[in-house]
């Protein structure tokens, strides 16, 4: 039997599952469960919403990064298209829009649950009321208000926080699905372990 000499001096005895009358037998196939790591996330989506090209345009070359994907729609209506199949770190939205206005497609967004908690950059390019800031502030969620001219760097600075954020969260949501996975592996492993142990062996260990 192997031993593994510790620092004091004393010594623990390592397993042997001959000790258990296991021998040489093969393990069945959960022995064989890998967990296999997910990829972190590499990029976060933001969509920009505004019915301007070039306001749309200057954004994302604005907001351009490796960690970026980013996805424009020309109005509310188009939005809610995109957030049906995409999660979103944050959004960027126009408040003056034809079809569907920034206030009513920030509403319907903040009504899905998927989307409740998704940030949103209001974008103006005109002087709002304080009507329209109290009512976009009491939805929650949504960040702040930018009004043009838009500061690029502030633009950059706030939505770069917004995204390293999310992706942090999704890196921590991957682990806590792999350290559960993992610990169903080692659950199945042991059940299986009891199985081949002799039931007169672990009666007179008892």
């Amino acid at each position: 039997m192997g031993h593994n000499k510790t620092g004091s001096g004393g010594s623990v005895k390592q397993p042997d599952w001959r000790d258990f009358g296991v021998g040489n037998r093969v393990m069945t196939d959960s022995s064989k469960l890998v967990v296999v790591p997910r990829e972190s996330p590499q990029r976060a989506k933001i969509l920009i919403v505004d019915d301007t090209e070039p306001n749309r345009l200057a954004f994302q070359s604005i907001l351009e990064a490796p960690t970026h994907e980013i996805i424009q729609a020309r109005d509310g209506l188009e939005a809610l298209e995109h957030i049906i199949d995409n999660d979103f770190a944050v959004i960027l939205l126009d408040i003056r829009m034809p079809r569907m206005g920034g206030l009513e497609t920030a509403q319907n967004i903040r009504a899905r649950k998927r989307t409740r908690h998704t940030p949103i950059l209001f974008l103006s390019a005109y002087e709002s009321t304080p009507a329209d800031v109290e009512r976009g502030f009491v939805m929650g969620g949504v960040i702040d208000y930018l009004f043009s001219p838009v500061d690029p760097d502030v633009l950059r600075h706030k939505v770069t926080f917004l995204t390293e954020l999310y992706l942090r969260n999704e890196d921590a949501q991957r682990e806590l699905r792999e350290l559960r996975e993992q610990c169903q592996v080692l659950e199945l492993r042991i059940r299986e372990l009891l199985h081949l142990v002799p039931s007169s062996r672990v009666r007179s260990t008892k």
